[in-house]
């Protein structure tokens, strides 16, 4: 009998632990009022209502699986974001291969950077920003242009290509995420200019998610006191876009003139820019 009550008062302390901790919604060490499933106060400094300070100190986890360390609120699966200012990362070195540590793992290299694998190789992550992208461009072609068809215009000559983003010598493809500022302007050579006639010009991305897929412009030629008007006729466009890596940009043309006109055969009034902000 004796030696039964001795296994009762063993099992007694693991009963009452489990109960309590089935019982409790949030289980928290040196803090009277824990606000997740698990947290630690560290410096036991909390109180009745603590401080941002005070929860600086603190470890955390989620009902969602997030862990934060001295922030209370994790919005990461792991949240270093404290109010000291002392979220620091320590990283070490690794001797796993990269398809042992997986796409994404991070290390230190002792070289003095940081490398990422993707699965197959370890990558450095680059000490220095990309150079961002510049392509500056004008054209003397003396493409047509057909009335009431929107052109395509072709045939540019780079002055400048910071990355080589400029294609075919019509389209820009964006190295990677970000805005790009966009300048373009055309003339059509010297012609007639029927009355109520107009011009469009228009610059085209192919990113419609958060961006103006399209900017245009028109020029109009209402109707004149002279019977026949022969002059240029030009346009230009302006925009800003919210680009995807690989998204492309493009330039068109318009008019209704009622003739084919061709670009004017002059680079100083037929130019673009494209500069990545």
């Amino acid at each position: 009998m004796i030696k039964n009550f001795n296994s009762i008062y063993k099992l007694l302390p693991g009963i009452l632990v489990f109960s309590a901790s089935t019982a409790a919604a949030q289980i928290g060490f040196f803090t009277p009022n824990p606000v997740h499933p698990l947290q630690i106060d560290a410096a036991k400094d909390n109180g009745a209502a603590p401080d941002a300070a005070k929860l600086s100190n603190d470890v955390l986890a989620t009902s969602d699986g997030k862990l934060g360390v001295g922030i209370l609120n994790p919005v990461t699966k792991v949240d270093l974001r404290s109010s000291d200012n002392k979220g620091l990362v320590g990283l070490g070195t690794s001797t796993q291969t990269p398809a042992v540590a997986g796409a994404g793992a991070i290390r230190y290299n002792v070289g003095g950077f940081l490398e990422y694998s993707d699965g197959e190789q370890w990558i450095a992550l680059p000490l220095a920003p990309p150079t961002k992208a510049l392509v500056n461009a004008s054209n003397s072609t003396s493409q047509n242009i057909t009335t009431g068809t929107s052109t395509y215009i072709t045939g540019w000559t780079e002055t400048v290509d910071v990355g080589n983003n400029f294609n075919n010598n019509d389209t820009f493809t964006a190295p990677r995420d970000g805005f790009y500022l966009v300048s373009f302007s055309i003339t059509l050579a010297s012609g007639n200019i029927p009355k109520n006639t107009f011009i469009e010009t228009a610059i085209e991305s192919s990113q419609v998610t958060d961006n103006i897929p399209i900017y245009k412009t028109v020029n109009s030629y209402p109707a004149f006191q002279v019977g026949a008007v022969s002059n240029y006729i030009s346009g230009n466009c302006n925009a800003i876009f919210n680009l995807k890596k690989d998204d492309t940009i493009k330039f068109s043309v318009k008019h209704n003139i009622g003739s084919t006109r061709s670009i004017l055969n002059d680079g100083k009034l037929n130019n673009l820019s494209i500069s990545e902000l």
